[in-house]
Formats: C-alpha cells, structure tokens, sequence
C-alpha cells in the first residue's frame, strides 16, 4: 500500500532496470545475512526491514504498470492518424440525462495500413436512439478516430472528476450522435462476465414480473443488485442524511449478511467428515453465485473475496487471525488492480471491518441483557458505534456531513435490510411458481416501503444530520490519532497515550478555529464554470449570495456540485440567500445591492450584462470593476467597454463560442483585461479592503446619458 501510494503521490516512471538493480540488491543483502539473521534473534529486524522494503519497489513498480498512458501501444499515442478506433463494451451502459454513458475497451485501430492492436479506455457519450440502448457488454462497434481528454475541474475545490476516472484507466472521452458509430455485429465479452451480466438482467426482470414497482423496485435493485441508476437524487439524500445510503451500495454488510445465512444453513455438514470443507466450498460457491448475479459489481467483488477468504480461513482446524485473513485479501485485490486503493468503497469497507473486529466485542462486553430483543438491539448499537468511529472522520471528509441519528436508524434499517435481502433471494427463487412470485414481491414491497418511511422520517427530524463541515486531510489523520490513542490508553493502559491524544485534540481545535478565522474574513466573489449557466458567488464572512440565471435554478440542486466545494470551504452552505437575474428589481442585503444591471459588493461594482439589459441602458457615473457578460448579450462589445471602461471582462460559460471571440477581440483592441470561464476556469475575486460599506447605487438616469449599445 505504501508504494501504491507513494507512485500516485510522485507519478514518477522508473525503467525496468531500476527495479530488477533493487530486487537483486535485497535478495543478496537477504542472503548474505541470512544465517546471522536465523541465529541472532536481535537482529530479526533486519529481515523484517528489507522485506518491507521488498513490497514497497513492488508496489511502487505495479501502481507504475497498471497506468495504461505507459504502455507504448495506448491508443492516445495514435492520435494524430486518421482511421476508426474499434471499441469492445467494457461494462454495463448507465443511462443519462440526455444520452448513455458507455465505458468502453479500446481493441483496435482501423487505418489505411490495416488494423493495428491498440489498448486503453475511453469513456463514450451516446445520443438515445434504439440502438444505443440495446448495447450491451461485449458488443464491438467502430467510432472516428476522434475524442478528448478528459478536463481538469474547473472550479475551485469541485470534485476532481478527472482524477476520479484515471484511478479507473479512463483519460478520454468522446460524444457520438446517432449515425456517428457502427455495430459490427460482434460481441468478444468474456464468457463468465457475459453470462453473470445476463444474470444480472434476469434478476431485475424477475423483480419487475413480481410486480415490485417505483421506490421499491429502484432500492431493491440497489440494496441486492448494487443498481443504482434507478435512484433519483431526493431519495438518495433522504438515505444520506438518516445514516442509511451505505445500504443502497452493496458492500460487506450485504454480503456479511448472506454469508451468516449460508453458514447456519449449513451448519449440520459439520456433522460429517470432511464437513467443514464442503461446507466452505458450498458457501463460496453461493457467495460468488451472488456476486455473478450482481454483475460482478466491483463492490461486490471486493466484499465477495474478504468473505471467501474468511470463510476458508475457518475452515482450517488450528487457530486463525481474522486480520490476516482481510490483509491476505486486501493483497489480493491491490495486486490485480492497485488504483483500487483510492476507491472510496474499499478504503471504508475494510476499515468497517477492521473496526467491527476489534471494537465491537469490547463495546458489547459493556452491558448484558438477558432479554434477547434487548440483547439484539445492544449488538446492532455496539456494531454501529464500532463502525462509525473509524468511517465517520472519513466520511465527514469525503462527503462532509454526518448522520446524528445513526443509532437509531441502525436500529430499524439493518433489521428491515436484513428482511429485505432474504424475501428478494426468496422472491426470486420461488418466482417460477404461478402466484408465489407476485406474493412475495408485495412482501418485499412492503417491507421496502416501511423502510423508505422509516428513513424519511429519521431524515426529517430536527438536527438530523451535520452538514456543511470542512475537515481537511491532517484533521482526518488527527481525529483517527485521538481515537487511537484514546483507545490504548481505556483498553491497554498506555498512560503516556493519553497526553498525547489531548495534544491531538488541541492541534484539531486549533486548527478549525484558525480556519472558522479566516471565514470569517471572506471578502470574494467567484463567477462559477457551469456549463450553459450563470452562477456567482459573492462571500462575506460566513454568510453568502448566489446570484444565478433560470437555467441554473432549474438545474438546482443536481447542479451543486460545481459550487458546494467551494461554498463549504469558505464556511458558507448555512446563511444563504439566492436571486435569480431574471428577475431583476432592486435587492438589497447588508454587504451587497442589486438594482437592475449595476451590482455593488462593498467598494466593489459589477456590471452584471445579459439579454435582460435593456440595449440602451444609463451611462453610470462611478468606476465599473468588473463587467460580466453572460448568455450571450446581443450589446456591441466595444461600445460597452468605450462606455463602461471596467477594469476585467469577465464571460461565463453560458455564452456561444462566437460571443466569448467578439468580447476576446473588442477587449484586445480597447486594451481592457479579460477572462473566459469557458476556457479558464472559474474566476475568483478577492476584495483586500478592510472596511466595505453599506454604500447604495446612484445611477444617473437622465436622457443624455442613455447610449444605445446595439450590435
């Protein structure tokens, strides 16, 4: 794992010579020391050092070879030739908004010299027709050498969705409208990954054949399927916000929770001989049947092998480490695919698990029930707690909220969830007898609604989740230090852990509190890159103003991800107050005022320029900062700036190609400074005065100074 990491953090190549100099090295330093090493026990360290350092080049080289862009024969290497790339269906397509999204194998290069075997992935855009939709994994078709790499975000700490892809060997994409690609009438899919997707596809037709409908069918498919294209984003948060959206992803616990079924299930071989062992081959088989039947999800997978390792480990007479078992799995899977390491999934999963082992045995000891409900409850509670101390600080930095309710929710989903996953295997099993099948999809329909209800209604309460919280990386490190140490200290009486963990707490005060200082400071504004949209943020201290165009208001909340960053690092999200352009009026807040075109943000005046603007507007009688143009103003460019003189052009990504090349063009031939969102990214405007009065607008308004900007 350390020289995964440590070839993302450097994404440094070394040549095949280095790595073979450094094994040779070790392995001689191992041998030549290796009778002083079985013969001086105080010298065992040194084995144990070069071992390390064995796994850390190795590492390092595999992280190295699984990036595609170092292979010679990677299909952006042939970019510049004219020809067709032949592209395999890589994966499951996942439908859009507006087109399918296809993640494709690159196979092939068709040119004039013939075809050339190429590799690589390129993520695919498709327009909706018939024939995009009957795609499936496998299936080869032909596309124009054509397509670009995918972009850096654009704006200020938005989530990094080029990054995201090439963790996954994707670093190019291409849109193909209909007529634009070629089915050859192929499919080169693997045979297993095939017959496991049509399993798949059998599964949720059963579902929708035993009359399981709308929400339910669409967390059903989640919760046993891993299928999530079927969740809107409403339900979605309602899972997130009560503690619940772990169960819409299938993870350990759903397979955890088959793994237990199958094991009571099949108990009584232990009674044989050779019991155990048939027992552990018929638990994997069923567990990898279920892991077909889920597509081979990536998730699944994971959970899939950590069990199978579990269960194998059991089945050995003498004594196991469950900690072996998920670290031998954990390198199974980082050398079959190392980027693996930076999937949120995996890195939660395994520390769930770590967690659970080690904590929840400790935490039940705590109380004894002799009543079994209350018995249960307490194991579901201590399970929960155990869970959430590790995952919580790295779910509060990767989504920043937190549930305050998980407890409780824990309490009602796990055992629903539980019903739920038996009554779907049921349903499908018993699916082929007339009637059952209807039966029991009204059976797992209820079930799926009562817990639907149940986490609205968590959801719902006052202070249901903790929202809007900004913990950086160091602080995440920090906060599993103190819990660390707290932990020594309870349980193993490590006095000297307990100073330490009260220093750790003070570095994660500190910390926030120089950052809730420097919030409180925030004077900014910031013209955000949404494409087609009008977004812009304007901060003062921790309370804000987003001032946006219709398209964006109707786009909201889908489209928060370009600005929730950004917005939460400055500790905003809590004091916020949105106008829409087209409204126009007069707004008045305290640091910031809105009358028609002419926007003032302390000592700062924007000229806000749109359709809207009338094409003769007052010529103002103070200094213009900054003009922004936006959805294509149809104003003669250099008549504006001749009246106005601003300081910097600012053009969002709402307007055309051609808008942003007039404005580029009057700005060079009037000398005046500009910015294209479009092309670099968001703009960010820091206001360095102290003092920013509650100054209003005066606009002269008189006949002579009314000039006609017209095109």
């Amino acid at each position: 794992m350390a020289g995964i990491v440590l070839y993302l953090i450097a994404q440094f190549n070394l040549p095949l010579t280095i790595y073979l100099s450094g094994y040779g090295v070790l392995v001689l330093l191992w041998l030549s020391r290796q009778r002083l090493l079985l013969s001086n026990f105080k010298r065992r360290w040194v084995f144990g050092f070069l071992t390390s350092f064995f796994m850390l080049i190795a590492g390092y080289q595999i992280a190295q070879n699984y990036n595609h862009l170092n292979r010679p024969n990677h299909f952006s290497n042939f970019q510049e030739e004219q020809g067709f790339l032949v592209l395999k269906v890589n994966e499951q397509i996942s439908e859009k908004q507006n087109s399918y999204q296809v993640i494709t194998k690159v196979i092939g290069l068709k040119d004039r010299d013939g075809k050339k075997r190429v590799s690589g992935r390129l993520m695919l855009y498709l327009q909706k027709d018939s024939m995009a939709a009957a795609l499936k994994y496998g299936d080869v078709f032909l596309i124009e050498n054509l397509y670009q790499e995918v972009s850096h975000p654009k704006n200020p700490h938005e989530f990094n969705y080029k990054r995201f892809l090439a963790n996954k060997n994707i670093h190019h994409q291409a849109y193909r409208a209909t007529g634009h690609w070629q089915h050859l009438g192929l499919n080169d899919g693997f045979f297993l990954k095939r017959w496991a997707v049509d399993l798949h596809h059998e599964a949720l037709n059963t579902f929708r054949a035993n009359n399981i409908t709308g929400e339910e069918f669409a967390v059903v498919s989640a919760l046993l399927l891993g299928f999530t294209d079927y969740l809107d984003e409403d339900l979605k948060q309602e899972y997130a916000g009560s503690g619940a959206m772990h169960l819409l992803s299938v993870s350990g616990l759903h397979v955890g929770i088959i793994f237990v079924a199958i094991k009571f299930l099949l108990s009584f071989l232990k009674k044989f001989r050779y019991g155990r062992f048939i027992q552990t081959g018929l638990t994997l088989t069923i567990i990898w049947f279920y892991a077909a039947v889920t597509g081979f999800s990536p998730s699944v997978l994971r959970a899939a092998t950590m069990f199978s390792f579990i269960a194998m480990a059991q089945s050995i007479k003498r004594k196991t480490d469950i900690y072996n078992s998920l670290a031998a799995s954990a390198f199974l899977l980082l050398t079959i695919d190392p980027y693996i390491l930076t999937q949120i999934g995996f890195q939660l999963s395994y520390l769930a698990v770590v967690s659970i082992v080690a904590l929840q045995p400790i935490l039940y000891r705590q109380l004894q029930f002799k009543n079994y409900l209350l018995d249960q409850a307490w194991s579901i509670i201590t399970v929960s707690i155990a869970a959430q101390l590790v995952t919580g600080p790295l779910a509060l930095y990767y989504f920043n909220q937190f549930p305050n309710y998980f407890l409780i929710t824990s309490l009602v989903v796990i055992p629903l969830s539980t019903l739920i996953i038996y009554s779907s295997i049921a349903s499908m099993a018993i699916s082929v007898i007339p009637g059952a099948g209807y039966f029991a999809g009204k059976v797992v329909s209820g079930l799926v609604y009562a817990m639907n209800q149940s986490v609205r209604f968590f959801e719902g309460l006052p202070y249901s989740t903790f929202t809007n919280v900004h913990v950086s990386l160091m602080e995440t490190f920090a906060i599993f230090a103190i819990f660390l140490l707290f932990g020594l200290f309870l349980i193993k009486n490590v006095r000297w852990a307990f100073p330490l963990a009260l220093a750790t707490i003070f570095y994660v005060a500190a910390s926030s509190s120089v950052r809730s200082i420097q919030n409180q400071q925030n004077k900014l504004f910031v013209v955000y890159h949404v494409n087609n949209a009008t977004a812009i943020d304007f901060f003062y201290g921790q309370q804000h103003v987003l001032l946006m165009c219709d398209e964006l208001e109707r786009r909201l909340p889908r489209a928060g991800f370009h600005f929730d960053g950004n917005r939460i690092r400055h500790g905003g999200g809590k004091n916020i107050i949105m106008h829409n352009m087209s409204e126009g009026g007069t707004v008045e807040e305290a640091r910031w005022h809105l009358r028609g075109p002419f926007l003032r943000f302390g000592q700062t005046t924007i000229f806000m320029l749109n359709p809207e603007v009338p094409i003769e507007f007052p010529k103002p009688g103070f200094e213009i900062q900054y003009l922004v143009v936006s959805q294509n103003a149809r104003h003669n460019p250099e008549i504006v700036l001749n009246m106005l003189r601003p300081e910097k052009i600012i053009l969002d990504a709402s307007n055309h190609r051609f808008t942003v090349q007039n404005w580029k063009e009057a700005g060079e031939k009037t000398g005046t400074a500009y910015w294209t969102v479009a092309e670099l990214g968001a703009y960010t405007a820091k206001l360095h005065r102290a003092h920013l009065p509650n100054d209003r607008i005066k606009v002269t308004s008189t006949g002579t100074n009314r000039v006609s900007t017209t095109p």
